[in-house]
């Protein structure tokens, strides 16, 4: 039995096993799945295997999810298509010029008003992430990171707006991100830039974490352009 085949089986028992765990919990559109750490614990996979059974899942239409709320059983509703459509027309240089748009500022509110509890957790998934030793740690916590922010500005509807986005940029981009950070020096130098943003966001200061946060978005940028030559402000 080749390696190729033993994936192929894996990855068809896992998808196997989800979909009788779905029709085992509840049998109505719209229950809500275990996160996928959960699911990686309960089946002993990685949270990238999960990930990648659970787009697979939802490309059939057994299930969907949304960035921040969940995955649920079922196909979308029709407000969620609605509201989930615009990445079809997405471009990465969509993606990046909402960022810059969005998470600067997310930053420089999360310095005027996030609580010293908000700001602990900002400092925590900054180190938790700088920590990580594997891809789907980093992937986890990177994102864990900058969602703090986005809660720490006290803006629901920009944060919304911060969820939005960062569900484009995984459909579109993050792909060949993911090949990008695994090199070790790529990683520890957006967790230095990381640190930044933090310091900033614990002194108060609007402005420096406004900047940190757009030199952040414009290392992102250049680290896509050597992968994607040709695809200028890509991130």
């Amino acid at each position: 039995m080749t390696r190729q085949r033993i994936t192929n089986e894996i990855r068809s028992a896992l998808e196997e096993g989800i979909e009788a765990m779905m029709a085992a919990a509840a049998d109505r559109t719209g229950a809500k799945l275990p996160t996928e750490r959960e699911l990686a614990e309960r089946f002993q996979v990685s949270r990238h295997a999960i990930r990648q059974a659970l787009e697979r899942l939802e490309a059939k239409g057994s299930l969907w999810r949304h960035v921040g709320r969940g995955t649920f059983r079922g196909r979308r509703s029709e407000a969620e298509l609605l509201a989930t459509d615009v990445t079809d027309f997405c471009s990465p240089r969509h993606i990046l010029d909402a960022r810059r748009m969005v998470e600067p500022s997310l930053a420089s509110l999360a310095a005027v008003n996030a609580t010293p509890s908000q700001i602990a957790e900002i400092q925590a998934t900054c180190r938790r992430c700088a920590a990580a030793r594997n891809m789907d740690d980093y992937e986890v916590f990177d994102e864990a990171f900058h969602r703090a922010i986005a809660q720490g500005s006290g803006n629901p509807l920009a944060t919304e707006l911060f969820e939005t986005v960062n569900q484009a940029r995984k459909k579109i981009v993050w792909g060949a991100m993911r090949r990008a950070v695994l090199r070790p020096d790529r990683r520890a130098f957006f967790s230095e830039q990381h640190r930044e943003i933090v310091e900033a966001i614990a002194r108060r200061d609007a402005h420096a974490a406004w900047q940190a946060v757009m030199s952040h978005m414009e290392t992102v940028a250049q680290t896509y352009e050597t992968l994607r030559p040709g695809e200028p402000f890509i991130v």
